[in-house]
């Protein structure tokens, strides 16, 4: 789970528990609560006039240490060996944001720099052993909007083919957001615009020695 807040100090309060009911299956629950200070903001300082070479009013622009706020929400997963070739996992983050500023000229919105993480995100992955030692594996995310850069929720799908013939060498060939052709992780910020992740296919090789 990741915030997207540049921070200098935290105190971080976490809570697990986990629970195996049967050998192959565990579940795990936490519970999350940070104190975050001193995170970046921008401030503007003090307009000035400008004569040349065209006459105009600066306004300098800086970064500072103004904001501060807390974070708090759950953390789920779990585990299960289905059968001793095949392995599925899960996982879901809950996350609320609750930002406030010390500066009066500060040019972030607290409220507002709250909708740039997302609130949930979700997560499915399946690992399977097939014959002659290959492998399937596939991955399933949802990640919610980013309400703050205009950024929708999107839904991903990687899969993986991988073989190793020795124990020295593997082979392996991906697919990446096979559901959409294109999808937007973040929004744009000052004046660049955001680039999509697109589909794409990969192909990897490892030898150890």
């Amino acid at each position: 789970m990741t915030a997207i807040l540049i921070l200098k100090q935290v105190i971080a309060y976490e809570l697990g528990y986990r629970i195996q009911p049967q050998a192959k299956l565990r579940f795990d629950v936490a519970g999350f609560y940070n104190v975050y200070d001193r995170l970046r903001s921008t401030e503007a300082g003090a307009p000035a006039f400008v004569p040349a070479p065209s006459p105009h009013i600066d306004v300098p622009v800086h970064f500072g240490n103004e904001l501060a706020g807390e974070t708090y929400g759950v953390e789920l997963a779990s585990n299960w060996k289905v059968t001793d070739v095949w392995n599925l996992g899960a996982s879901y983050t809950w996350l609320h944001m609750r930002l406030r500023s010390g500066s009066s000229s500060g040019l972030v919105d607290p409220e507002a720099a709250e909708g740039d993480s997302p609130r949930h995100q979700f997560q499915v992955r399946s690992y399977l052993n097939l014959p002659r030692n290959f492998e399937f594996d596939t991955a399933l995310y949802y990640v919610d909007s980013l309400s703050n850069q205009n950024a929708a929720s999107y839904v991903r799908l990687d899969v993986r083919l991988g073989w190793r013939p020795t124990k020295n060498l593997d082979l392996s060939i991906g697919l990446q957001n096979l559901i959409e052709s294109r999808h937007k992780e973040f929004g744009d910020a000052l004046g660049v615009h955001a680039t999509q992740v697109e589909r794409s296919v990969y192909g990897k090789v490892t030898w150890r020695f």
